[in-house]
């Protein structure tokens, strides 16, 4: 697998869509594509299927202008949909492709368009309504056991799983038996009818996994609006296993808080729909502003807004060394951008999003303070919320300052000792300078992306970075931790 590969989609006047263009990564994992219900997720999921689906595009997407089109890009190699003059004169579509672009994948879309009630139709009802279970065909237990643990914590719970299939169907009709009565998919719930199509698919794609390398993406269109939120949460749990196991790219189009808040920042696509029809793609995208909510907020007595991990690392750590979590309930919720954290603190106080006791504050990255009080004064007079900063600028300028620009020695060392131990922090960065990122890279991201590669192939993360950046901040910036301290201290 090559590392970081994205497959680029550009949608040309499609739907609500009259021009977007998105970089969406097949490495495996986790993904969510979210936004505002009209914004386009949907859309954008669908046109992203037909890069290994070749659809019938006017049933998914109706009438469409002369120029509507879709258009990848995946390792220098494109696939294009457009609209063409056929010998009859007719604009029809057709999907040309350069030789060797290649996905695979699956897509459970919408309650129209989607797998899970592709056979529910009358003549299906009465053909297999009433087939006897034991003349049907034990269901795998891929399908059966992980149906049982996901929707009912039981991986024997659907024991007598089978199904039917024939050449007239579209896909096997599964069966099972409780209380010695059998239940054919047509009288199942539709949670059960939702899981047992994304499972049947997944268990076909890793029939086919012959090449593990190729890349694959899963798209899940909206499955929060069949499951149980204890279900949807098994569910992620299990996916994000699958994806590890057999390279799957895995993408949510979701709404869902249990989806969201399970998925790192990184992997959060958020979609703004402007009134000019203009779009702009949040990522990285923290949960607190994909969803404009704040997690489990009754009863906090405090809510910190803060940019990052490492902002809310830090303020944690204040918050227990100093005692100031004793008598009153605390959240730190990291938001993204400095922009983003102060949209939804003024969200926060201009809908009441708290409860009456509660109230809001913001703490951001040193490096853009004079940018955030003008940002603030521009939200007007009535927006009053407490604001103070960080010793220290991002994480990622903050590693690029120390390890690049004026070497901080004890942090290369201790950096060094305790994560690289496959290649040694110096051989890293010396392919950062000569490489020539370090001219362009003035937040410091590409060279924390080469860090975070060589930390995954020696088993470490992201945390292990910020734990030691923290302990090492409160070391040398102790004058401005102690001013941040006072600050948190003044907070009632």
């Amino acid at each position: 697998m090559i590392c970081s590969m994205k497959l680029r989609m550009t949608i040309n006047n499609l739907k609500c869509i009259d021009n977007l263009t998105i970089e969406l990564p097949v490495e495996k994992g986790l993904y969510a594509i979210t936004g505002e219900n009209g914004s386009g997720k949907s859309t954008i999921v669908t046109c992203a299927s037909s890069a290994f689906f070749q659809m019938i595009m006017t049933d998914y997407f109706g009438r469409t202008e002369s120029d509507a089109g879709i258009e990848f890009e995946l390792n220098g190699l494109k696939c294009v949909y457009k609209k063409v003059f056929n010998k009859d004169h007719k604009l029809v579509w057709r999907r040309r492709s350069d030789k060797g672009f290649k996905i695979k994948g699956f897509y459970e879309g919408s309650l129209i368009f989607g797998n899970r009630f592709r056979n529910a139709t009358v003549e299906t009802l009465r053909k297999v309504g009433n087939k006897e279970i034991r003349s049907l065909t034990p269901a795998d237990d891929f399908i059966r056991k992980n149906l049982g643990l996901i929707l009912q914590g039981d991986e024997n719970y659907y024991k007598n799983l089978s199904f039917y299939e024939d050449d007239h169907l579209k896909a096997p009709v599964f069966f099972y038996e409780r209380s010695g009565k059998s239940i054919s998919q047509f009288h199942m719930s539709t949670g059960e009818n939702l899981l047992i199509s994304i499972l049947y698919s997944l268990h076909a794609r890793v029939q086919d996994r012959d090449d593990i390398s190729l890349p694959c993406i899963i798209l899940l269109d909206e499955i929060e609006l069949a499951l149980h939120p204890a279900s949807l949460r098994r569910l992620v749990g299990f996916l994000e296993k699958i994806a590890s196991q057999y390279n799957y790219a895995i993408y949510f189009s979701t709404h869902s808080l249990e989806i969201i808040g399970s998925i790192r920042p990184e992997n959060i696509f958020f979609v703004k729909h402007f009134v000019d029809n203009t779009y702009e793609i949040v990522n990285p995208c923290y949960p607190a502003y994909a969803t404009k909510v704040l997690y489990d907020h009754d009863g906090f007595d405090k809510v910190f807004l803060v940019e990052d991990d490492l902002a809310k690392i830090i303020i944690k750590e204040i918050l227990w060394k100093e005692k100031l979590m004793g008598n009153k309930l605390v959240h730190v919720l990291p938001c993204g951008g400095f922009s983003n954290v102060i949209d939804l603190a003024y969200d926060v106080v201009k809908f009441n999003l708290l409860t009456k006791k509660a109230s809001v504050a913001m703490i951001l990255d040193r490096d853009i303070e004079d940018k955030a009080k003008s940002y603030v004064r521009n939200k007007g007079e009535n927006f009053n919320v407490s604001m103070n900063f960080l010793p220290v600028e991002s994480l990622e300028k903050y590693l690029k300052t120390s390890l690049v620009v004026k070497v901080d020695h004890t942090l290369h060392s201790t950096l060094n000792d305790y994560l690289f131990h496959k290649r040694s922090l110096d051989e890293v960065i010396k392919e950062y300078v000569v490489s020539g990122k370090n001219k362009t890279d003035n937040a410091g991201k590409k060279l924390f992306d080469m860090l975070e590669n060589e930390l995954n192939i020696c088993g470490h993360s992201r945390a292990d970075v910020v734990k030691i950046v923290m302990e090492h901040i409160f070391e040398v910036e102790s004058e401005k931790v102690k001013e941040l301290t006072e600050f948190l201290k003044s907070q009632k």
